[in-house]
C-alpha cells in the first residue's frame, strides 16, 4: 500500500460494452478513447506517481515463473502490479471485472480473473516486437492497455504498434492519450512500444482463464 492512499476517487462509469466486443470479435481489437473521464484517469495516474516515488515499482521482466530474466534489449519499463489495498487500482480492476462479465456472458470465453500491473516508460524506453499471450500457457486471453498521459504530443513517440498476425505488417499506431483504452486479443496479435520523448505511464493486463 502507498503511504497515503488517501484520493479524491471518483465513480468508474460503467460504460455499454456491446459495441466493444462486437468490433472485437470483427477485428479481434477495439480503441476506445475516453472511455473513463478524465477524474478517473487522472487518480489512477496520481497513484502509480505514489506508487512509484515511494520504491512501489521495479523493474520489467521477460519469460514466465522460474524463467524469468531482465534483458532491457527488450524491454525497459518498470511495473507494479494492482491489488485491492491500491484505492484507484482497485476501483479499475472492479471496472474491468464488469468487462469480464459481459465477455464471458457474450462470448463464452469462461474467462476466471483480470490481472493488471502499472507501466511506467521513462522517455527513451521500449517494448519489442511480441505477443502477450506465453508459449507454455493459454491463460491469457484478451489484452488491456488503458493509458494515463494527459496532452500527449503528436511528435512524442511511445505508440503502441499493432502487426498482422504474421508479425510483418503493420495495421496501425496509437498514441498513449489518457482515457483510451485498447483491447485485442492475446495469442496472435504482435504488437511493440515504441520509444518516446518523455516518460509515459499506462495500465496493461489481461483477462485469463484458469488453464495452465
Amino acid at each position: 500500500m502507498i503511504p497515503d492512499p488517501t484520493l479524491s476517487l471518483p465513480d468508474f462509469p460503467r460504460p455499454d460494452w456491446g459495441p466493444a466486443i462486437e468490433a472485437l470479435v470483427e477485428r479481434r481489437e477495439v480503441v476506445l478513447p475516453g472511455i473513463l473521464p478524465p477524474a478517473c484517469w487522472q487518480a489512477l495516474r496520481a497513484e502509480a506517481v505514489a506508487l512509484r516515488d515511494w520504491a512501489g515499482f521495479q523493474e520489467a521482466r521477460i519469460g514466465r515463473g522460474s524463467h524469468t530474466h531482465q534483458d532491457t534489449a527488450v524491454r525497459g519499463d518498470a511495473l507494479c502490479w494492482l491489488d485491492a489495498d491500491m484505492p484507484a487500482g482497485a476501483a479499475y480492476l472492479r471496472w474491468m471485472d464488469s468487462l469480464r462479465e459481459v465477455l464471458n456472458r457474450e462470448l463464452f470465453l469462461g474467462l476466471s480473473e483480470f490481472e493488471a500491473h502499472y507501466a511506467h516508460y521513462p522517455a527513451g524506453a521500449f517494448y519489442r516486437r511480441h505477443v502477450d499471450r506465453h508459449l507454455d500457457s493459454n491463460a491469457r486471453v484478451v489484452s488491456a492497455v488503458f493509458y494515463l498521459n494527459p496532452d500527449w504530443p503528436a511528435d512524442a513517440g511511445g505508440e503502441l504498434v499493432m502487426y498482422a498476425r504474421d508479425g510483418e505488417q503493420e495495421r496501425y499506431r496509437q498514441r498513449p492519450e489518457g482515457g483510451t483504452l485498447v483491447l485485442f486479443m492475446s495469442d496472435d496479435m504482435p504488437h511493440e512500444v515504441l520509444p518516446a520523448t518523455q516518460a509515459r505511464w499506462s495500465i496493461a493486463g489481461w483477462f485469463r482463464t484458469r488453464s495452465l
